[in-house]
């Protein structure tokens, strides 16, 4: 009842489409059980009249069935229809509510998280939950539709037989509940193990270069054929369970259909007087009623695994869409020109176990080129993550204006800010969206000039349509012409901080010698933060900050550091002894 209740927004937004559904199935239900009773009602009179009954008789009764038979398709078509409408829609407003959640949750859940499990939540789980809850609940309700007509027209011809048919009811619909909980739980095992392998997958082929050239082919198909193996015996196990429903269910069906022949022949031969008259047409439509009825048990037995598979599916939804948003308890903006940034006291954990920044402090005016240095996993990223809200510290803030970053609306405040990361986000679409991206009233005008900033328009005319050339992340372009267009899309925004985190590390010599005049041009009178691995980028900086294990070590003037003879002196010398 959880699951169905927290199911029902979803329905509720289409609630014309299963009123509608709901009423057409019992007007196709009702249409076709109608049929035996007046096909029975017909035997008896050839029994009860004989050869005196008429063609003109047996006419009526053949255009009333006639009848029934072409209301029961049409309503079953609306129906099924309907149902599949319906379904659509709920998957429509999972998948958005899902992606949506994607999109405002805080960037720490997302990195916690497998990329292939998010996916499978967004894409298998929410088909499971309109496989398996929207049709599988419509077969469940059309089936309960028809057991309760049947046992209204069974009721109608004998009360006796239909009782002996509800007393060995519940054995059988016990014995599908008591499968279908017990199975539930190699369910959640199976979407489970199937999360971690289109994870898995995922990564091997984002990086199937890293993989071939480390030779790491066997060792990757050996840990495939080790998830592969668990998830074979989770889909084993719930498909073992689901193949024991419907051989048990129909076990117990059987049994009913024997007692059902057995007592209403011992009713017609045997002269048994129930109250009512039992002739052998109202066997004949009884028995019609008996199989019909337990064919909706069947029928709804089939369809519990599904269920049950779905509502595991919904539960991993709902897991996702209940998420904790990204909290934003800022309330002021910031007033007039970004003068200056500052940091004091900064401590940040991932774990709250060891600190990965340390008493960070450091005061930035506005057009100061500030350079962050260090050997890998000193913190500079996590440095650029907190200063742009991605992650807050345990103690210690940033503070914009000397108004602290935690006080100030997030997406307000990340307007002052443009980023250009090591990897690029390239999406299907021509170059002219890709660059105009976040700025989308930009004109042809606005994006050429930022092309030309930064030095990619010569390129970009060189392509088969220019700016309307179609372009991808997976191919079409090298990955320093990729990197130029990002840049290019941070120049069209024109932000008051300038964040480059080792923007340049896939670009060849050439195309960084292009981007350090567009660089340059693009930082004039602004702040910007440079993270760089090439000490030769950072040489002309105003500020270098030279970290280790979270914390800064040394700081000033390249000049400066190298005549201290310190940490980034090795650094650099390091990187260009022979």
């Amino acid at each position: 009842m959880k699951h169905i209740r927290e199911l029902w927004p979803y329905l509720k937004k289409s609630k014309k489409i299963l009123i509608f559904a709901l009423i057409s199935s019992f007007l196709a239900t009702s249409s076709k059980l109608a049929i035996p009773l007046i096909a029975g009602k017909a035997v008896n009179m050839m029994f009860i009249e004989g050869s005196s009954l008429s063609i003109s008789s047996l006419s009526i009764y053949l255009v009333l069935m006639s009848t029934l038979l072409v209301v029961g398709i049409i309503f079953r078509f609306i129906f099924d229809y309907l149902t599949s409408l319906l379904g659509q829609n709920v998957t429509k407003s999972l998948r958005d509510e899902v992606y949506s959640s994607y999109l405002r949750s805080p960037i720490s859940s997302i990195d916690s998280k497998e990329q292939g499990d998010l996916l499978q939540r967004l894409i298998n789980d929410v088909e499971n939950v309109q496989n398996g809850l929207v049709s599988g609940g419509a077969s469940f309700f059309d089936g309960v539709v028809a057991i309760l007509f049947t046992l209204g027209f069974m009721f109608s011809l004998n009360w006796a037989l239909t009782l002996i048919v509800i007393v060995l009811t519940p054995i059988s619909m016990l014995t599908s509940r008591f499968l279908s909980k017990w199975n539930s739980k190699y369910f959640k095992a199976q979407a489970r193990s199937s999360g971690k392998m289109n994870s898995f997958v995922q990564e091997g082929l984002t990086n199937s270069v890293s993989v071939a050239t480390l030779g790491l082919e066997k060792k990757r198909e050996e840990e495939f054929k080790e998830l592969n193996s668990s998830f074979k015996n989770d889909v084993y196990k719930a498909s073992f369970g689901a193949s024991l429903i419907n051989p048990a269910t129909r076990l117990v069906n059987s049994l009913i259909n024997a007692s059902i022949i057995t007592c209403g022949a011992a009713f017609i031969i045997g002269g048994v007087n129930i109250g009512v008259i039992f002739a052998v047409g109202d066997l004949s439509a009884f028995l019609v009623y008996a199989s019909s009825y337990m064919q909706p048990f069947t029928e709804i037995s089939d369809v519990m695994s599904e269920i049950s598979y779905a509502f595991a599916s919904f539960s991993r939804i709902k897991e996702a869409i209940d998420t904790p948003l990204d909290k934003d308890n800022g309330k002021q903006i910031i007033e007039g020109a970004f003068a200056k940034i500052s940091a004091k006291d900064v401590t940040f954990s991932y774990d709250n176990k060891r600190d990965i920044i340390k008493d960070f402090n450091v005061d930035v005016k506005k057009g100061t080129k500030v350079a962050l240095v260090g050997p890998t996993g000193c913190g500079k990223t996590t440095l650029i993550n907190l200063l742009l809200r991605f992650y807050d510290p345990q103690r210690g803030s940033f503070y914009a204006n000397d108004v602290s970053t935690i006080d100030l609306k997030k997406k307000e405040y990340r307007t002052h800010l443009g980023m250009v990361l090591q990897d690029t986000w390239i999406f299907n679409g021509t170059v002219f969206d890709n660059i105009a991206y976040a700025k989308p009233n930009a004109t042809l005008e606005e994006v050429k000039k930022a092309a030309i900033a930064a030095e990619c328009d010569s390129f970009i005319e060189r392509l088969p349509n220019g700016y309307d050339t179609l372009i991808s992340d997976s191919g079409g372009l090298s990955t320093g012409q990729k990197q130029l267009l990002c840049v290019a899309r941070v120049m069209l925004l024109e932000p008051e901080v300038i964040i480059l985190d080792e923007a340049t590390s896939n670009i060849d010599i050439r195309t960084e010698s292009l981007l350090s005049s567009s660089f340059d041009r693009l930082m004039k009178g602004k702040t910007s933060f440079v993270v760089a691995h090439r000490l030769s980028t950072i040489v002309g900086s105003d500020l270098i900050l030279v970290m280790k294990d979270g914390a800064i070590i040394e700081r000033g003037t390249h000049k400066e550091l190298l005549e201290k003879h310190g940490f980034y002196y090795e650094l650099y010398s390091s990187q260009f002894s022979a």
